[in-house]
């Protein structure tokens, strides 16, 4: 995502408290604007010699010493819209300001975003948006020294046992290490949704590809008139960003463009679980096309699991509509004892036929897989077709646990760890 051009207001102690936050690296200051006579590398306006064309110049101001003065905002409102008003403390971080449209729906205007709530559902969108970007904040002051500690501490406190990355014997334990100490470029490219077609195209061919309908930078450079009545519109740098369209009339833009529009602004590498790949991930909106399987009401997604370029199980995933279940098989399709606490297998394996492309599946996995440590590589099977899904470096994000006894000790024996690289500054 490109940066946004802003203006700065505050007092010399708050644009010196901001400046030292790591998010202003996500902003081109054009000026600064203060009542004070500042030393600064920057040109300082005060509110009233400011050129009034800059305002149309700029997206947005950010206030840093204004939560509480309504006065200066109201100012701040006659000269722009109030999606550009972007209020930070330097205790809080992005701070809301709240209003009502002209029907009086509550309107929430957060960290340059608008959030219509309507309902639940967006108040609880709107929620972990604003989650992702407080802990976004706090994530990027960082020292890399930090991470392997506050991996452990909630490595300890979801799953109720240490993690000393010294001495690793789970499966789990070592997708944690995996994070932070093999976080290499490679995997960042391979984690975006637009850029792995690309890989997988040269890898094993681009007829495994689901058809592409478009990619953007920005919502509003979408034309929908172009697109089908069906697509899937995705956020190609996370995880759960994705609208699927099963009638675009019926579409609702403003919604979409709010929730694509808070995912685009979430860096999801800089979160507590600490998935470093993501973040260097160009962040993009594609639409794909609505794929199905005639009338079955959802796709199986099958996923190899690939431990030092060895497929060494799959794992069925059923039944998206109810309750997912995640059901393991050998490389022979028989049902393993491998079951998830998030995700149980399903009651009836021996009802899960095998792909009639099983084959072909498995060794298209292991050329996608060769060279990593572990990677996971989905695929669908769809009237008779092989499609290729994503590839995972780090699923869960190490945080989950196996029912059955064993697993996560059989698991970590067969993943041998790589060399270490130095983590990334995020």
């Amino acid at each position: 995502m490109k940066k946004k051009k802003v203006l700065i207001h505050g007092t010399a102690d708050s644009l010196q408290k901001f400046f030292a936050d790591a998010v202003s690296r996500d902003f081109e200051i054009v000026a600064l604007l203060s009542e004070e006579n500042l030393s600064s590398n920057f040109e300082v306006f005060t509110t009233q010699n400011l050129p009034q064309f800059v305002y149309g110049l700029v997206d947005g101001i950010i206030i840093t010493d204004a939560v509480e003065n309504k006065d200066l905002i109201g100012y701040f409102l006659s000269k722009l819209e109030p999606r550009k008003i972007i209020l930070w403390n330097a205790k809080e971080g992005w701070c809301t300001l709240n209003a009502s449209d002209e029907d009086g729906t509550k309107v929430i205007y957060f960290c340059g975003l608008a959030f219509h709530i309507c309902n639940e559902a967006d108040e609880k969108s709107f929620n972990r948006i604003k989650r992702y970007l407080k802990t976004q904040r706090r994530v990027k002051n960082w020292d890399p020294q930090r991470y392997p500690v506050v991996l452990a501490e909630t490595f300890k406190k979801r799953r109720g046992k240490p993690l000393d990355f010294n001495k690793m014997t789970l499966f789990t334990e070592k997708l944690n290490w995996l994070k932070i100490f093999d976080a290499t470029p490679l995997k960042s490219l391979l984690a975006d949704k637009y850029l792995v077609r690309y890989w997988v195209a040269k890898k094993i061919g681009a007829q495994y590809l689901i058809p592409l309908l478009g990619v953007w930078n920005d919502f509003d450079d979408i034309n929908f008139d172009l697109l089908p009545d069906q697509f899937v519109l995705k956020c190609n740098h996370g995880s759960n960003m994705n609208i699927i369209v099963r009638d675009k009339k019926s579409l609702d833009l403003r919604n979409a463009r709010e929730k694509i529009n808070g995912w685009l602004a979430v860096d999801y590498g800089a979160q507590r679980n600490l998935e470093l790949h993501y973040s260097r991930i160009d962040r993009k909106i594609i639409a794909e096309k609505f794929m199905a399987n005639g009338d079955a009401p959802d796709l199986i997604d099958y996923k190899f699991g690939c431990f030092n370029g060895n497929v060494l199980y799959c794992k069925a995933t059923t039944e998206r509509s109810n309750f997912i279940r995640c059901t393991y098989f050998d490389m022979n399709w028989k049902p393993m004892n491998f079951n998830r606490n998030d995700h149980p297998r399903s009651d009836h394996p021996e009802k899960i036929p095998p792909p009639k492309n099983f084959e072909l599946m498995k060794r298209l996995a292991a050329t996608l897989a060769e060279g990593f440590a572990f990677v996971r590589v989905d695929f669908y099977e769809i009237e008779g077709k092989i499609y290729f899904g994503e590839m995972t470096f780090t699923p869960g994000a190490g945080n989950f646990s196996y029912k059955s006894e064993g697993t996560d000790e059989y698991l970590g024996s067969l993943l041998k760890l790589p060399d270490a690289t130095p983590p990334p500054q995020l």
